[in-house]
């Protein structure tokens, strides 16, 4: 399955957001997945956090911020979680843009695993 994540600052609310998007319906499972921009996501789950709490759990450590982002609702998987923390650290040390975007590939990682 195709995902992505919009991860964004909104300064006025006090808040970071993820979106979470994925491609739905059946694909043929030999199709080539070249460009995951491309296609026409569905949005799935918006998740909302204090900023500050997102800010102390950064300065604890990488994964007090992975523990922080997972919820009940939100519970990516750790190789995915582990992307969407690195692009939250980056949105709060580099101010100039509020706006970051993941994309991932479920079969990239199954092929990865098959090797």
């Amino acid at each position: 399955m195709l995902q992505r994540y919009d991860i964004s600052l909104d300064s006025e609310k006090n808040l970071l957001l993820i979106k979470e998007f994925a491609v739905l319906g059946r694909k043929s499972r030999y199709r080539n997945y070249s460009n995951s921009t491309g296609e026409n996501y569905s949005f799935i789950h918006e998740e909302s956090y204090k900023v500050d709490i997102i800010r102390k759990a950064i300065s604890t450590g990488r994964e007090s911020l992975i523990t922080e982002l997972r919820s009940d609702n939100f519970f990516p998987i750790h190789s995915c979680v582990k992307i969407i923390a690195e692009k939250v650290i980056e949105l709060f040390e580099d101010n100039s843009d509020p706006f970051s975007e993941v994309f991932f590939n479920d079969r990239a990682l199954f092929s990865k695993n098959d090797e």
